[in-house]
């Protein structure tokens, strides 16, 4: 990613962020899937991964769990349900 791109991303997000009125932007992953139709002449899938700047791998990792439990719940519920 350009360094322009990329500043306009992270200026986009915190943005975002300032709209919503929740603060300051303290890191973030990002992950894009994507359709290429033209990948060595075969239709393909791919994925990008972007994160904030200086982020420690911890802080991206724990980000990444967090959206793993959240994505789960939205899409299959609690499990405290079933009772």
């Amino acid at each position: 990613m350009s360094r322009e791109t990329k500043a306009a991303l992270d200026a986009a997000i915190q943005a975002h962020i300032s709209d919503v009125g929740e603060g300051i932007v303290t890191g973030y992953v990002m992950q894009v899937a994507y359709f290429n139709a033209d990948i060595d002449g075969r239709d393909a899938t791919g994925y990008y991964v972007e994160v904030a700047d200086n982020q420690p791998f911890h802080v991206g990792r724990g980000l990444a769990s967090l959206l793993d439990y959240h994505y789960e719940n939205l899409f299959y519920g609690d499990d405290d349900d079933d009772d």
